[in-house]
């Protein structure tokens, strides 16, 4: 491609990212925030601690 056509196609895309920005932005968010894919993403899961089913050496052994 000659020069001022890559040019001329650069601030083109720039011209157009500037223009939809916000609304793809927008987009992205409502679709982050929807609870459709908040459940899939989310891990319904309640994790317990590593801590909780055994105590560690280091608080067991608290010396003074």
């Amino acid at each position: 491609m000659e020069a001022i056509t890559v040019c001329g196609s650069a601030i083109v895309v720039f011209g157009l990212w500037v223009e939809f920005e916000p609304a793809l932005k927008a987009l992205v968010n409502m679709i982050c925030k929807s609870k459709f894919i908040a459940r899939f993403v989310t891990n319904s899961v309640v994790q317990k601690p590593a801590y909780g089913l055994r105590m560690p050496i280091c608080v067991a052994k608290v010396t003074w």
